[in-house]
C-alpha cells in the first residue's frame, strides 16, 4: 500500500516547464511587486526608527555627562607647545583664525 516517492515519478522537468509557460508572462509584474513590497518595508522600518524614543529608565538614570580633561595632560601639551616654535605658530594661527584651512 505504501507508495515510494522517487525523482522519476515526479517528472520535475515537465512540471517546471509547464509552470514557466503558464506564468512567464507575469514575471515582470511579479518582480515589480516584490521590489515595491521591499521598498514599503524599508520605508516602514525607517519611519519606526525615526519615531523611536529612548526608554524612560535610560534617560532618567543617565544625565548629561561632561567629559573631563586631565590637568596633567593639559600642562604636558602646553609645555610641548612652548618648546617647539613651529607648533607654537600653528597654535597661534589656530587661535586667531579657527576657520582657516
Amino acid at each position: 500500500m505504501s507508495k515510494e516517492l522517487s525523482v522519476k515519478n515526479l517528472n520535475l522537468k515537465s512540471s517546471i516547464s509547464k509552470f514557466l509557460k503558464k506564468y512567464s508572462r507575469h514575471a515582470a509584474f511579479g518582480s515589480v511587486i516584490v521590489v515595491l513590497l521591499a521598498y514599503i518595508f524599508v520605508v516602514y522600518k525607517i519611519s519606526g526608527f525615526a519615531k523611536a524614543e529612548p526608554a524612560a529608565d535610560k534617560t532618567a538614570s543617565n544625565p548629561l555627562v561632561i567629559p573631563q580633561v586631565d590637568q596633567k595632560a593639559i600642562s604636558h601639551i602646553q609645555s610641548l607647545e612652548q618648546s617647539n616654535t613651529q607648533i607654537h605658530t600653528l597654535f597661534e594661527q589656530a587661535r586667531t583664525n579657527p576657520f582657516q584651512e
